[in-house]
């Protein structure tokens, strides 16, 4: 007996690979393999969570040379608030999603929609004789939903590299996997729009028109690579400024993560045991910090720089920091101080969207804490429209345009008309949206995730049974 317990504890002892980086320590000491799930849009899936708590990701600014398995055993043992995640409730069906953000984002999606449709065009004005006030407000509102759009894309890519070691390689593969994903739905629209434009404008006399003058062949070379705001070119379609913005983020994002992995890794205490609990946590805001409150007491105050990524980072920031703190990487005070310096700039320059980001980041936060990002909002209705949000946002506009072109020409100023041809023009958008989904954004989820498990190295350890069988409940 004494044998085999001395074999057994050998082999726990022994230093796993270099590529253990997505290992998982749940409250109990029991080590789990955590999905690496990327963001296609609506299938955001949540890390394990064992007996209803959200497990404590391993550091991934961990010196190679650490043991692994005694980092598990300090990390599930310490008693800061890196050692306090938050629950996380899991979604029937046996797969945990974050479904709380779907529906987000899904609603979000919807009132930029509802916002464009109206908006432009000749029918919001007779239509707005008869629609409620309450009804209109909402609608003419529906622009905030770009500033929920921020915040999530902070949460989602600051889940989507939570075990990433950023290099060379990897910022290549990740930058190019973006593309992959988003590209072909945004392509594909603007040459739509493109060719709806031309087909109109050859048949008929349609004012007002879908563009104000065909594209030229520098504008759309520039819309190709997401430069068309910074190079000073118009928009083809109304939304497509804030994907330059998002593929902004996303690079810099990457950029300053892997800046604060080498900023950890060559801290003087780095090495010794007693420091490396804090030191990420400390490389993260040194990076992340100053260009976040610069973003929120100046850049965001100043219009004329809405074509860069700074004037909106506060609000990615505020995403980010809900993952950061809900996985135990910085403590939840730092959220609540941020959210504080928001308040007293607010105070000092109040801005309807700095509003909406605080407010939509505090929600996320609440509902993450109360362990319900699983579960609440998880209607059907809401989860489709979340499925559906990159494509919806993208293809509104136009097929909106259409309808309600064709609804002025037939019905011209007539209110009640007016109205049924902005809702026949929101379910066209939504129905299109759907094709688009299917034909086009699924297949560049599929070509995007082969791309990424072709060309990165395996970050993911293999499942590690428990070390206490009934540690999991299962």
């Amino acid at each position: 007996m004494n044998a085999l317990i001395s074999s057994l504890q050998r082999k726990l002892r022994k230093k796993p690979s270099a590529s253990a980086r997505a290992l998982v320590v749940d409250r109990s000491g029991a080590t789990y393999r955590t999905s690496d799930s990327e963001y296609p849009g609506s299938d955001l899936v949540a890390p394990e969570a064992m007996n209803g708590t959200m497990p404590l990701l391993l550091n991934p600014y961990s010196s190679p040379a650490d043991p692994l398995a005694e980092s598990a055993a300090q990390t599930a043992k310490a008693s800061s608030p890196l050692a306090k995640p938050a629950p996380l409730a899991e979604k029937q069906g046996g797969e945990k999603r974050f479904a709380f953000i779907d529906a987000l984002r899904g609603l979000a999606a919807l009132g930029v929609a509802a916002y464009h449709i109206y908006r432009y065009g000749p029918l919001p004005g007779p239509a707005s004789t008869i629609v409620p006030k309450f009804l209109g407000v909402v609608m003419r509102h529906g622009w905030m939903g770009v500033q929920v759009f921020f915040v999530i894309s902070g949460f989602v890519i600051a889940y989507v590299l939570r075990n990433a070691k950023i290099d060379r390689g990897y910022l290549r593969t990740f930058t190019i996997q973006r593309a992959l994903r988003l590209g072909p739905p945004y392509w594909c629209t603007m040459l739509f729009v493109v060719a709806l434009y031309t087909l109109t404008n050859a048949l008929f006399i349609i004012e007002p028109s879908l563009l104000s003058e065909y594209p030229s062949w520098h504008q759309m070379a520039a819309h190709v690579f997401y430069l068309q705001n910074v190079l000073g070119y118009d928009n083809i379609s109304v939304g497509f400024w804030t994907l330059c913005v998002e593929m902004q983020f996303y690079l810099l994002f990457a950029l300053m993560l892997g800046f604060s992995q080498w900023l950890a890794a060559r801290a003087p205490l780095a090495k010794l045991n007693s420091g490396t609990k804090w030191i990420p946590s400390i490389a993260l805001l040194i990076v992340f910090a100053p260009l976040a409150l610069a973003s929120m007491f100046s850049f965001s105050l100043n219009s004329e720089n809405t074509n860069w990524v700074f004037h909106f980072f506060a609000y990615f920031f505020l995403g980010a920091m809900i993952w950061w703190t809900m996985e135990g990487r910085l403590p939840k005070m730092l959220f609540w101080a941020f959210v504080a310096a928001a308040l007293y700039r607010q105070h000092r320059h109040w801005t309807l969207d700095m509003n909406v980001a605080l407010i939509a980041a505090v929600t996320i936060y609440v509902v993450g804490r109360l362990g319900h990002l699983g579960d609440w909002l998880n209607f059907r209705w809401l989860q489709y429209l979340g499925s559906i949000s990159y494509s919806l946002y993208l293809i509104h506009y136009p097929i909106s345009w259409i309808v309600g072109s064709i609804g002025f020409e037939l019905t011209r100023e007539a209110a009640v008309p007016a109205v049924i041809w902005l809702v026949l023009g929101l379910a066209a958008s939504i129905g299109v949206a759907q094709v688009v989904h299917v034909t086009i954004e699924l297949p560049a989820i599929r070509l995007a995730r082969r791309y990424k498990e072709a060309h990165s190295g395996v970050r993911t350890i293999a499942a590690i049974e428990p070390v206490v069988a009934t540690a999991a409940g299962r």
